[in-house]
């Protein structure tokens, strides 16, 4: 029974992490209605079809900032906590809960460190391809369990080792595999690679990749650890952590300077946007904030604020590395979908993503209590 339990909680961290790619993808103004897109996208290390699947990391190809989006859900994710918190308990006790300083405490600084993370995720792609970037994701499952074991003393058996290394190769073999398909070689970056720009520029963006994953996986850890042993309400705890968040997405808009002035834009200015919304021309007004939002948009961020509570509720029962193995199942189901939807089906994809389901489950179905505690 607890495995079955098990099993679903990842499933659900597993689709949530499929549905919500996709959702930002949607979201994209795509690069086909404009011809100097795809000129842009390669002049800033990334090719026109990782744009379409990322969302922080492409440049010129929305026509909101994705920033917005961000700052939406976490603000909106705050209100509701508050609310719940309120309904859930009397406002005096709910005053005491949200002013909990040593909660608060504990949680800013993963705030504060996930800014910075995002702040050489942001450096790196100016180096890197997006490709290269989705490449070193897939580091974070074997990273997260030695930080694991380093921070918590909580270690994997040999058999759990086996099965995250062979989850982060199938992982990365499926990456190449899907970029490969779409993206020509020449086609990105000054040296025809589409795996950096340079050999130079990748060797500097070396660290700041590294320590994006580093600090991905210690926040991960750490929220393991404090979401399993808080005695703080979910919704009190997500409050705390978005309002980290909000502090830190601020902190890094500033640092990228010409932000602000796009966010609150009242018109559609031609040196501020790269691209115009289709049959927009420069001067239109523009709803600051919320200009270039559609039905995609909204419904993305209604998907973040749902698993802000979702997966957290989740987190509470599964571990850091667990998470990541979830995450790496929500390949098979993206890629289930594409199917669905008629994408190409090519046999090596389709045995790695197998191999992938394959792993995640058996990892899962290995009694945590085998596991070597360190």
């Amino acid at each position: 029974m607890r495995e079955a339990e098990q099993v679903f909680r990842v499933l659900l961290v597993a689709g949530m992490s499929a549905l919500l790619p996709n959702l930002k993808g949607g979201s994209l103004s795509r690069p086909h209605f404009d011809a100097l897109a795809c000129h842009d996208a390669a002049a800033s290390g990334a090719s026109c079809q990782v744009c379409e699947t990322k969302f922080k990391l492409c440049k010129g190809h929305y026509v909101y900032e994705p920033f917005t989006v961000v700052l939406f859900e976490a603000i909106l994710t705050v209100l509701l906590g508050v609310l719940a918190t309120f309904l859930a308990v009397s406002t005096r006790r709910g005053v005491q809960l949200l002013l909990d300083w040593r909660s608060v405490g504990l949680i800013l600084p993963v705030g504060a460190i996930y800014a910075v993370g995002d702040l050489m995720d942001l450096a790196a792609a100016r180096s890197v391809s997006g490709t290269t970037l989705l490449v070193a994701a897939q580091l974070r499952l074997p990273l997260c369990a030695l930080l694991r074991w380093v921070l918590l003393r909580r270690g994997q058996s040999a058999l759990q080792w086996l099965l995250l290394l062979v989850i982060s190769l199938l992982c990365v073999g499926h990456v190449v595999h899907d970029l490969g398909d779409t993206v020509v070689a020449g086609e990105v970056g000054a040296e025809g690679s589409w795996i950096a720009a340079s050999a130079d520029e990748l060797l500097r963006s070396l660290p700041l990749i590294l320590g994006k994953c580093i600090i991905s996986c210690g926040g991960a850890v750490h929220a393991e650890y404090f979401l399993q042993h808080s005695a703080m309400p979910l919704w009190v705890t997500q409050v705390h952590f978005k309002f980290a968040t909000i502090l830190g997405a601020l902190a890094v808009a500033a640092w990228q300077g010409r932000r602000g002035g796009r966010i609150f834009a009242s018109t559609w200015d031609g040196h501020l946007f790269s691209h115009l919304p289709p049959s927009t021309l420069p001067g239109d007004p523009r709803v600051p904030f919320f200009g270039g939002w559609d039905g995609n948009t909204w419904i993305l961020a209604a998907c973040l604020i749902l698993n802000n509570f979702l997966v957290a509720e989740q987190m509470r029962k599964l571990t850091s590395v667990s998470k990541y193995v979830a995450y790496a199942f929500g390949l098979v189901m993206s890629y289930l979908a594409q199917l669905y939807e008629g994408r190409g089906f090519r046999w090596e994809q389709a045995a790695s993503c197998l191999g992938i389901a394959l792993a995640a489950v058996a990892y899962i179905s290995v009694a945590p209590g085998k596991a070597k505690q360190g």
